[in-house]
């Protein structure tokens, strides 16, 4: 018995690991049903595209004078 011992502390991480993935696992498949949609994720959505259209629209505005100074310059020399 006591040289047994030592090779049950050694398989018990592994025999451990696989019990938690399989009940991990089983838990999922179990548990697999079409997402409810929830109406917050559908704002948070929309206030993000609103976002990027107006960085979008900013970041073109700030191209747009920096490129016309330096139009400006060249044309006054």
């Amino acid at each position: 018995m006591d040289h047994i011992l030592p090779y049950l502390f050694f398989l018990a991480c592994p025999i451990s690991m696989g019990l938690m993935m399989w009940m991990m696992m089983r838990k999922d498949h179990n548990s697999a049903s079409a997402p409810q949609s929830d109406p917050r994720v559908a704002e948070l959505e929309s206030q993000v595209g609103e976002l990027r259209m107006a960085l979008h629209q900013r970041q073109g505005v700030e191209a747009a004078a920096s490129v016309t100074p330096t139009a400006n310059a060249a044309g006054s020399d």
